[in-house]
């Protein structure tokens, strides 16, 4: 068994190799050499019936995890311990509930964490408990968060093929490897959206969610339009804080945490109505009034660089509005698969004051790639559509917000910028929000 498996991985490494320059447009920028080591990984990655996601908790201290089961395993079960060897662990309620084919979905949230401190938990799979793995509470005071977008395994080609599942996996286990070497103490990631290419593959999924340090590392994850029609994204995403939406999608809902002085609110921008984006920006707001930085996240770019200043915008139309209204200070997106940033905005149009900066992620594994249009709008101070993914890291400062953009293929640093603080003591009206979207409006006219 095991000379025949050895077989097929060099059979299906050479066939990946043969035929890699037919998707060289995608943009990968490993060598050959990486994806042939990659990819005998791949069975492994799929037989792996219990992969587990770790995301941040709704504040310091705590920390989410979640991860599917067959529905017949009655005996899951989850521990933690400050000990390698997990002497002295605690067992942790496990809330288990009906997920997508005939799996169980199973969620732990960990409370009472030290700053500072590394941590070891375990789960089971059919009572066997999983090898030991570890994350760190980063220190609050000054921090950094990571932000990529379009990860979309499945989008290069044919998603129904192994060897377009394998390429964009090792594009993205490439780019999370590259951007952990960089800032190994990064509090969390946020990924704007798109993690797979369909909503409800769950081979998609453990790719995803392939990558070793994903073990360690928390991530608030963001429901893009390829997210969006199913229940997957809500069974393997243990978020915190969701929202009720009266136009909830099957994904499910936004939600909002907070990390030292900053307030992070994740919007699904595939629900565009405006009372239930404004009740997760109210309800986010009310609950860290003194949150001195608030980021949202949010797939669709209401700014994309993808949009001359003459193309009309729903998302601008109407969630930018209440942007304004909110006094947000840095918006991330994805969806069009090319980095931008933008002037501050308000009211649709560049200010001079107060208002707020919209960056979008390029695709962080390579799948796919937007061009800019001829003309660029005159509200992007910064575009890069080369085919080659990008990340970005956010320092928070207590006087700025610190963006710098890298390429993964060189490390080389794109685009660098600060956010200044956008909260106001005295908020605006609640009328300012159709005066907000009148703006924008006749700025799109």
């Amino acid at each position: 068994m095991k000379k025949a498996f050895r077989v097929i991985s060099i059979i299906l490494v050479i066939s990946i190799i043969t035929g890699i320059t037919a998707f060289a447009e995608s943009g990968y920028v490993y060598d050959e050499g990486t994806l042939a080591a990659f990819a005998p990984e791949w069975e492994k990655i799929q037989a792996d019936e219990t992969v587990i996601s770790i995301t941040p908790g709704g504040e310091i201290g705590e920390m989410r995890f979640a991860w599917l089961s067959a529905e017949n395993d009655t005996d899951v079960a989850f521990k933690i311990s400050e000990n390698t060897d997990m002497t002295g662990a605690k067992e942790v309620e496990v809330k288990v509930t009906d997920a997508i084919d005939s799996y169980n979905s199973n969620k732990v949230t960990v409370t009472g964490l030290e700053e500072g401190k590394t941590y070891y938990y375990s789960y089971t799979e059919n009572g066997v408990w999983s090898e030991a793995a570890a994350f760190t509470v980063q220190p609050d005071d000054e921090f950094t968060v990571l932000f990529v977008s379009d990860a979309q395994i499945g989008r290069s080609g044919d998603e129904t093929l192994t060897e377009v599942l394998i390429r964009d996996t090792c594009g993205w286990n490439y780019t999370v490897e590259k951007m952990l070497k960089q800032y190994p103490d990064a509090a969390f990631a946020i990924s704007g959206g798109d993690q797979f290419q369909s909503p409800d593959s769950i081979t998609q999924m453990k790719a995803y969610l392939s990558p070793e340090k994903l073990r360690s590392l928390p991530v608030a994850n963001t429901i893009g339009n390829h997210d969006d029609d199913s229940t997957l994204y809500g069974d393997i995403f243990n978020n915190p804080n969701e929202v009720f939406e009266l136009f909830a999608s099957d994904a499910g809902t936004g939600y909002y945490y907070s990390y030292g002085d900053a307030l992070f609110i994740t919007i699904n921008s595939n629900n565009t109505s405006l009372g239930d984006t404004a009740r997760v920006l109210r309800k986010a707001t009310k609950a860290y009034p003194d949150a001195k930085w608030r980021v949202v996240t949010m797939h669709h770019n209401p700014y994309s660089a993808s949009l001359s200043d003459d193309d009309f915008s729903d998302e601008r139309f109407l969630f930018s509005s209440l942007y304004d209204r909110y006094d947000i200070d840095l918006v991330l997106s994805g969806h069009d698969h090319l980095y931008s940033r933008t002037e501050v905005m308000f009211g649709g149009k560049a200010s001079d004051g107060e208002g707020t900066v919209y960056v979008q992620s390029s695709s962080a594994s390579g799948s796919n790639y937007d061009p800019l249009p001829e003309e660029t709008a005159s509200f992007i101070v910064s575009a890069f559509d080369v085919r080659v993914p990008t990340y970005t890291a956010f320092e928070f400062t207590d006087d700025a917000i610190i963006g710098t953009t890298y390429r993964t293929d060189s490390d080389e640093i794109i685009d660098t910028f600060e956010v200044e603080d956008n909260t106001t003591e005295f908020r605006l009206p609640v009328f300012s929000v159709i005066v907000s979207m009148f703006r924008t409006l006749f700025s799109m006219i």
